[in-house]
């Protein structure tokens, strides 16, 4: 693994907990190393024509990478078998962060698939690590975009930059808050211009309510309770940001707003 982060974080447990640091066996040369997003292409060919038809390309292979870690001292058999639980008894993806100044914010969301432990005169002082990612890349989240408002009708325009190195839809989490305005006449809505003008919209909500929309799995839940459903309130049209600068339109009687994602970071491994 091409870095010089000297320790890691798994499962938010730092590796000094066990005394583990990230060794380099790889002499001073070039090293390969995965960089993710590989990608497939979908196309058709027709007899006669000298080009295809282009339907698009997907992702369908997870970014993987080994990385080789130990300790100074050797490890012992209870040691050995608490990092063997911390590390691989694991039943689902975990966050793995790399101390390292570059990429000291990317998240690898990663399952440790496999381990080979690594022994000088019969004491083991390392192991490799193979770990699969569930995405071609890491991950950041950039900092929440926060807006707080009098308890009125509002109107607000702003832009916001998808950085992702994903070439498609980023479907962050709204968080919105109802003023005091009865029912009847209350809104929420927010328009992405750059996106054909898409507008994702809520009516008829209760005073001082407060909704969250998933927008990635389509889930919206309110501070009102799990027996208040308010899809009957929304114009199902969940919302989306393209690549690059999106500029948007938020107006309705709110007093606070708060729109949260996650941005694909093509660092490789």
């Amino acid at each position: 693994m091409a870095i010089y982060g000297r320790s890691f974080i798994f499962d938010e447990v730092p590796s000094e907990l066990y005394d583990l640091r990230i060794f380099n066996f790889t002499a001073s040369d070039f090293v390969d190393s995965p960089a993710g997003g590989d990608t497939n292409i979908y196309e058709e060919w027709i007899y006669g024509r000298e080009t295809p038809y282009f339907y698009g390309r997907y992702y369908n292979t997870s970014l993987e990478f080994d990385f080789v870690v130990g300790s100074f001292s050797h490890i012992d058999g209870n040691t050995r078998n608490a990092i063997e639980k911390w590390l691989l008894g694991r039943a689902t993806y975990l966050p793995l962060q790399i101390v390292q100044d570059d990429i000291a914010n990317v998240v690898f969301n990663v399952i440790i698939t496999h381990s080979t432990h690594k022994y000088v005169g019969n004491l083991n002082y390392a192991m490799s690590l193979h770990a699969k990612c569930d995405r071609p890349w890491g991950t950041y989240s950039p900092p929440t975009l926060s807006k707080t408002y009098v308890d009125s009708l509002v109107s607000d325009s702003f832009s916001y930059f998808n950085n992702s190195v994903y070439d498609g839809y980023n479907r962050p989490t709204i968080t919105f808050t109802m003023g005091s305005e009865p029912e009847e006449t209350s809104y929420f809505s927010l328009i992405n211009t750059t996106d054909g003008a898409r507008e994702f919209r809520f009516e008829e909500l209760s005073p001082s309510e407060e909704i969250t929309v998933d927008n990635s799995r389509g889930i919206i839940t309110s501070n009102s309770g799990s027996s208040v459903l308010r899809l009957e309130n929304f114009n199902k049209n969940f919302f989306r940001l393209l690549p690059g600068a999106n500029d948007l339109v938020l107006s309705g009687h709110i007093t606070n707003f708060t729109l949260s994602t996650i941005f694909g970071k093509g660092v490789g491994a």
